[in-house]
């Protein structure tokens, strides 16, 4: 089957493979009567489907199993123990060091006097292992013991303490994981690589031992401050796996299944996905993983969007993209600005070590490393195609300056010769191709743009057509031939599709230069009337995904120009066409854009007038298009941003109202999708803010809120690793714990626990600007409870983060509330001469905004605290009791 003919059945196969089996029948039977041939190949395809899931492939382990497995966890594990001062053997337990799924682990000292030194003593869940007595487990670190290599920390002891709780002791190892050492240290290529293959060689060890490590991972590899790898974790997993051995013919139990081939779905190799047979080959794929992430700077399967159903599945189904173009991409310098160097050889070898086929990577760690090592010293490498110029290209680059005096002057004369008859010969060959390619361009585009990609965007897998238009464009540009207005139409849609795909994966400075040439190609009236509509869809989309890369940018005033010219696009298409429903919903979805952008920037007159103006559009339309549930899934967005807007001018029983209107309908349409987290996580949100704004009025925000907190538990164990979806988890467990712990301390040390939880959201980075405002309420609700961890949230660090974000994004004046409320925090727990200090910066950053005071409920709240910390008689003044009397009248309203 040629290329053009995939691309044309793939996605009605997806479709196929997407319905019941009934329904499937139904719909091969059109296509047959539509298209014979298609329907042939489908059916055929459909047969094969059949026949491998019938052998089990990508069944049971991917989709059900562990659905299942997550799905066992209990709802509500209790904290554990603290275990401080506890004997341990000849251990003393010290304190925690951190918690994971498969235990805890703690600082502890040695207590017998035989030596002073400090050991990691792991906990392992006691479910892991089957019924293995004491002494085999015992025995068993014993071996593991020997394990002896300066890059491996060694595993000094294994027992099961009290005879139930399994635990290991392992060498202290005091660094950083390896991706945050080599990016606080902006390691170049080279040093990374000579970092890495002191990995390897901890490996290539243990493989010579017929040990696997299956877990190997960044948490699982520190680097000291002396620049010194230590691998941790090596031979638990054999530990795991013989323990499960152990039962001698016992079913084992589904935990114990589970830890037999226990890994980390971002670092597991295909054949672990699919509980296939581990070799050396599966270690070296982690190794993979971990290579392309030092050297590339992201992962090359998964990202932070992804569901872990989806992890799972990308690490069978999906094909990295080359090294190189990844690392071109990254925000980090020191990456981006080497990535030429990755070219060729680094590609290659990363890729060999990525095969989905153990028997197509590098046989062990030792193989990867001797290949890395041929590259340090430009050697030829194996795994490329031994050809006579790629060998002679690694002899030049290892004697260049011999080869290059030497050769100069015979190339110059051979070259002149050539170098005429071979121009002449190629010219007409090369014209004739680049006319065929130009057309296969232009087809490529027209099926990109129609249902290929409506059949990817539902399933978000658009980041197909990234590499797809990319190549397009680059042979139409090739041409060298001006386009006609459908040419240039057709290029500037797909070069919006390729900014939405670069945006949707973070790469926010290589949306924008696709979105200019967008612009560039639309910038004029539509040139018919028959593109008018696509014209202007085109145009508005061009000027929504400018917007959105300068909003996510925090670069406000860029968004605010770009969303203005997109409110103008769509202000002029209705005008030509006023019964246009398309029209009606993208000037509604220009006026609700704005609006959200207004509402940030504290314009909160104009943010009202132009969500209202949205609504009040989309309701036209929906009148037109009754069953469009994205439609009115939008109006309810639009709607609960009204009701922001309305709350943050004081104006909370109107807001209410929005807020409900809102939940009515998400409600309405989630129950047509009860699977579906995404309409559950919109759900939370909504029913988050309606219950805040009901305690307020009047106190009867707690069962919805409890119905909120439900709500979001489901949705952190069904994805674990979304960002968005673990800080609304947050934001509703803290209002919870505020309302429903009436002990103080309690709620000290509650409100503690999620500030650390909101530190650890995203490993090696700071926790997103929007979590700010909330750490900001988890320190004030911590007050007066030491904390002498070293994750501890301080407010100096706190105080650095704002004065960045406020730098960032000068007009955002959620944020300036935030940091005067630090301000005011600060001055609450100052000394006297301290208080009017803190009480001073939080008055010259209200005075450094204009146009808040009496028009943003916070910050005049925050205004009359302020006020009052400079000046106890400030409630007697006639500008405090005004500011005071304002926000008494709009909570009426």
């Amino acid at each position: 089957m040629d290329k053009q003919r995939w691309l044309s059945l793939s996605p009605l196969l997806d479709e196929l493979l997407d319905l019941p089996l009934a329904a499937r029948e139904l719909r091969l039977s059109q296509l047959q009567i539509e298209d014979p041939e298609a329907a042939d190949q489908l059916g055929r395809m459909l047969a094969r489907a059949r026949e491998l899931q019938s052998q089990g492939f990508l069944s049971e382990p991917v989709v059900a199993q562990w659905q299942e497995a997550l799905a066992s966890v209990p709802d509500d594990i209790p904290p554990p123990p603290d275990l401080s001062g506890q004997s341990i053997g000849p251990y003393v337990l010290e304190r925690q060091l951190g918690q994971g799924g498969m235990g805890t682990v703690w600082l502890a000292r040695r207590a017998d006097g035989r030596f002073e030194g400090q050991v990691a003593v792991k906990f392992l869940m006691a479910g892991l292992f089957g019924r293995g007595d004491a002494g085999r487990f015992a025995r068993e670190g014993e071996i593991l013991a020997r394990l002896s290599h300066p890059h491996i920390a060694r595993l000094l002891d294994a027992g099961l303490h009290q005879g139930q709780q399994p635990y290991l002791v392992l060498e202290y190892v005091d660094g950083q994981p390896i991706d945050v050492y080599c990016r606080q240290h902006q390691l170049d290529i080279e040093a990374r690589v000579r970092l890495f293959l002191d990995v390897l060689a901890a490996v290539a060890h243990a493989h010579a031992r017929l040990i696997l490590h299956r877990d190997l991972k960044p948490s699982n590899i520190l680097v000291t401050r002396d620049g010194e790898v230590k691998l941790l974790d090596f031979g638990i997993a054999k530990l795991l796996a013989d323990a499960s051995q152990a039962q001698e013919g016992a079913a084992a139990t589904e935990l114990t299944q589970r830890a037999g081939s226990a890994f980390t779905p971002q670092f597991a190799a295909p054949e672990q996905v699919q509980q296939a047979d581990v070799t050396t080959a599966t270690d070296v794929y982690a190794l993979g993983v971990l290579l392309f992430l030092l050297l590339g700077g992201s992962h090359p399967t998964a990202d932070d969007t992804q569901t872990q159903l989806d992890r799972l599945k990308a690490v069978v189904d999906h094909v990295p993209k080359r090294l190189s173009d990844v690392a071109a991409r990254q925000d980090d310098s020191s990456i981006a600005s080497q990535s030429r160097r990755l070219r060729g050889d680094l590609d290659t070898i990363v890729a060999k070590a990525l095969k989905k086929s153990p028997t197509e990577r590098y046989v062990n760690a030792q193989a990867l490393a001797d290949e890395l090592q041929r590259w340090l010293a430009h050697e030829p490498i194996q795994a490329h195609p031994d050809s006579r110029l790629y060998v002679f290209s690694r002899f030049v680059q290892r004697h260049r300056w011999a080869v290059a005096f030497s050769s100069l002057a015979g190339l110059a004369l051979v070259g002149l010769t050539v170098f005429s008859t071979w121009q002449a010969h190629r010219a007409a060959e090369a014209e004739r191709e680049a006319q065929i390619k130009r057309q296969e361009a232009e087809e490529t585009l027209s099926f990109m743009l129609g249902e290929f990609a409506d059949k990817l965007r539902p399933i978000g897998r658009l980041e197909l057509l990234d590499s797809i238009g990319s190549k397009a464009l680059g042979q139409l540009d090739q041409g060298g031939r001006s386009p006609g207005p459908m040419e240039r139409l057709q290029r500037a849609k797909a070069l919006t599709v390729i900014a939405e795909v670069r945006v949707a994966k973070r790469e926010l400075d290589g949306a924008l230069e696709p979105l200019k040439l967008a612009s560039q190609l639309l910038d004029a009236d539509p040139p018919s009337l028959q593109l008018r509509d696509d014209w202007r869809k085109a145009q508005g989309a061009a000027a929504f995904w400018t917007g959105e890369v300068h909003h996510q940018r925090r670069e406000l005033e860029l968004a605010q120009r770009a969303w203005e010219q997109y409110l103008d696009y769509g202000r002029r298409w209705l005008a030509a066409a006023p019964d246009s429903i398309d029209a009606l919903v993208e000037l509604s979805y220009a006026q609700s854009s704005l609006g959200v952008l207004q509402l940030r920037q504290g314009r909160l007159d104009a943010a009202d007038h132009a969500l209202r103006e949205s609504l009040a559009l989309k309701e036209r339309a929906m009148q037109g298009r009754p069953d469009d549930a994205e439609l009115q899934s939008n109006w309810a967005d639009t709607a609960s941003w009204l009701g922001t807007t309305l709350t943050r001018a004081g104006r909370l029983r109107t807001a209410r109202s929005h807020y409900e209107s809102a939940l009515s309908g998400v409600t309405r349409l989630r129950e047509q999708r009860p699977r579906d987290l995404a309409w559950l996580a919109k759900e939370a949100s909504i029913q988050f803010y309606l219950a805040l704004t009901q305690q307020e009025l009047d106190g009867t925000g707690k069962p919805l809120l409890g119905q909120a907190r439900e709500a979001a538990q489901t949705l952190t164990r069904g994805d674990p690793a979304n960002l968005a979806w673990a800080l609304l988890a947050i934001n509703i467990e803290a209002e919870w714990q505020a309302l429903h712990l009436s002990d103080a301390q309690e709620r000290a040390r509650a409100a503690q626990r999620l500030l650390s939880r909101i530190e650890t959201l995203r490993p090696g980075k700071a926790p997103p600007e929007s979590s700010l405002s909330r750490q900001v309420k988890l320190l004030e609700a911590s007050r007066g409870l030491a904390c002498q961890a070293d994750d501890c949230v301080s407010p100096d660090r706190l105080q650095q983060r704002l004065d960045a974000a406020l730098k960032r994004s000068p007009g955002d004046q959620q944020m300036l509330a935030t940091a005067v409320h630090l301000a005011l925090l600060r001055a609450s727990t100052a000394t006297a001469s301290d208080r009017q200090a803190a009480c001073t910066q939080a008055s010259a950053l209200l005075s450094q905004r204009e146009g808040w005071m009496q028009m943003n409920a916070d910050l005049t709240r925050r205004w009359l605290q302020v006020q009052e910390c400079l000046d106890p008689a400030s409630s007697q003044h006639a500008d405090w009791q005004a500011a005071r009397g304002w926000l008494q009248q709009q909570l009426e309203r």
